[in-house]
């Protein structure tokens, strides 16, 4: 009985955990909000492996495709684990100039999202399954915020 307990305790905490920890880079302008997400070396070696065909040390657009098909874009079904709102609306995310970095043995998503900061706005990521952890590493912006963080996400209140 013990043993079966300890493999079901196990086997929840599998699925309670990120898969994926990413450094988070945000820029907030008037116009845009820029990401970048930078998965740890592990995974970044992990993925490299995974993606890097040619085993090249570089993503060429074939693999980029594939790497986004496969891990970026099946995020838009929750939003992109973005949470975007200001006052009135809470905002579809659309990301633009979507790129894949790999820079100093990490992996990088890069991505825009056009928003234009009329009034104070929130972002916040969430992701409802627990697969990516998002640690907020840097903050540029000329905007006053509120920043508010835990283990596996974060909120910005941007104030206009």
């Amino acid at each position: 009985m013990k043993k079966l307990s300890l493999f079901i305790f196990l086997t929840i905490s599998l699925y309670a955990h990120p898969h994926y920890f990413l450094d988070s880079s945000l820029e907030v302008s008037n116009e845009n909000i820029k990401n970048i997400w930078k998965f740890d070396r592990l995974n970044s070696k992990i993925l490299m492996f995974d993606f890097d065909k040619n085993k090249n040390k570089i993503l060429d657009e074939e693999e980029k495709i594939e790497f986004l098909n496969s891990h970026f874009f099946k995020l838009k079904q929750n939003n992109y684990n973005i949470f975007l709102a200001n006052e009135e609306t809470e905002f579809n995310i659309e990301p633009k100039n979507v790129d894949l970095v790999f820079d100093k043995k990490r992996l990088s998503i890069v991505f825009d999202i056009p928003f234009h900061l009329s009034s104070d706005t929130t972002i916040c990521t969430m992701d409802e399954k627990i697969m990516l952890a998002y640690k907020l590493d840097k903050l540029n912006t000329n905007y006053k915020t509120d920043i508010q963080k835990s283990e596996y996400d974060y909120c910005i209140g941007v104030l206009k």
